[in-house]
């Protein structure tokens, strides 16, 4: 039985090596499968959290945690067994007592770094409807340049104004279209009025009742 506990500890701890260096690796065949692994494993703890705020989303079935547990359940079996004089049954006890330690150390530990993950919203990202401010001048029909927020890091693009309009420095500016690495801004307040012009276009006419 000694053989089973220690194969089974090494069996497990080769495992967990491997997987280390292969995601060390990352750029190799395998390395890219197991991104595409550790992708939809990030992918499923998500879609449990969003399925049910009542749970903690830990990776119970998962097999980094089954491995996790049979490396301790192996090495505690071997302990007892070798070291410990104990019979059997206890070396076969104590070792699924610690294997069940160990799986659940394991699923907690990936449970917290699945939960660290920002699943990111391409709407972070779009430029198109930013408040920006010019900060160096824009000429008519030429190149300035604007600083905003997105995503919570201050980004400066190139910009030209709508229609090659001269915008000054300090103005406040709605990025209306990003392109070729230039964004095309407008002044916040000509931006406003011809939205708030557009909607006036847009409501229904009341036709008005005869006397």
């Amino acid at each position: 039985m000694e053989t089973f506990f220690l194969a089974c500890f090494v069996f497990g701890l080769l495992f967990t090596l491997a997987s280390l260096a292969l995601g060390a690796v990352g750029g190799g065949h395998i390395g890219g499968h197991s991104a595409h692994v550790g992708h939809a494993v990030g992918h499923h703890a998500h879609l449990q959290h969003v399925g049910s705020h009542d749970t903690d989303a830990v990776p119970w079935l998962n097999a980094s945690s089954a491995v996790g547990g049979l490396t301790w359940f192996g090495a505690a079996g071997y302990l007892l067994t070798r070291f410990g004089e104990m019979a059997l049954l206890g070396a076969i006890i104590g070792g699924l007592a610690a294997g069940a330690l160990g799986w659940y150390v394991v699923a907690r530990f990936l449970g917290l770094v699945l939960r660290g993950e920002v699943e990111m919203d391409p709407a972070d990202y779009r430029l198109e409807g930013t408040v920006a401010q010019v900060t160096v001048p824009i000429p008519a029909g030429g190149t300035g340049e604007v600083i905003f927020e997105k995503a919570g890091s201050r980004r400066s693009e190139a910009a030209r104004g709508l229609n090659a309009a001269a915008i000054p420095r300090g103005a406040e500016v709605v990025i209306t279209a990003y392109a070729k690495g230039f964004a095309t801004v407008q002044p916040w307040g000509e931006f406003i009025d011809e939205h708030d012009h557009q909607a006036r276009l847009a409501e229904p006419s009341v036709p008005k009742r005869e006397a």
